[in-house]
């Protein structure tokens, strides 16, 4: 298994990636929304590639907004993280969650906020949204609304609402 930033050429696979791991085509969509905005970076867009070339996983991660009534702070969103289903408990979704955090990092970004398993997403640090003072726009349980702290601290001091792009509202 290979990891690697995603190129144009790949959008198509990336497609039929997130179809097939998750049966439909909204998380798919939300792909190629997300590709059309300012939030998109495609150096936080990985795919995974087996021993054959073949993409069998994608992550991306794209800016949202952390606001209060005092200041805006750009964060992280990872949506959506996505394996093959013939390829999944093999440690892809790790490789590429462990990579997307590591170029998060570089790229000095201060948290990471993800709508998912809670029994999954912890194993990487995430805990509660909550614990920072981080509140969903909608309704969600707590323990599916997470979020990382990509530095000792760089998190703390800052309250408010994670506001998503356009792009999460079209799909």
């Amino acid at each position: 298994m290979f990891i690697r930033i995603q190129t144009k050429a790949d959008n198509k696979a990336i497609f039929t990636v997130h179809e097939k791991a998750f049966g439909r085509q909204e998380e798919a969509n939300l792909v190629e929304e997300i590709r059309k905005t300012a939030e998109y970076i495609n150096d936080l867009s990985l795919v995974a590639e087996n021993g054959d070339g073949e993409i069998i996983g994608h992550a991306l991660f794209s800016e949202i907004f952390l606001e209060n009534d005092e200041e805006t702070r750009i964060l992280l969103a990872l949506a959506p993280l996505a394996v093959v289903k013939e390829w999944q408990g093999m440690k892809i979704g790790s490789a590429l969650m462990e990579e997307g955090i590591r170029l998060a990092r570089q790229k000095a970004y201060p948290g990471i906020i993800v709508l998912g398993h809670a029994s999954y997403y912890p194993k990487f640090g995430f805990q509660e949204a909550k614990n920072y003072g981080i509140l969903p726009p909608f309704a969600v349980p707590s323990e599916n609304f997470l979020a990382l702290e990509l530095y000792p601290k760089s998190l703390d001091g800052f309250h408010g609402t994670i506001r998503y792009p356009s792009a999460f509202h079209n799909v």
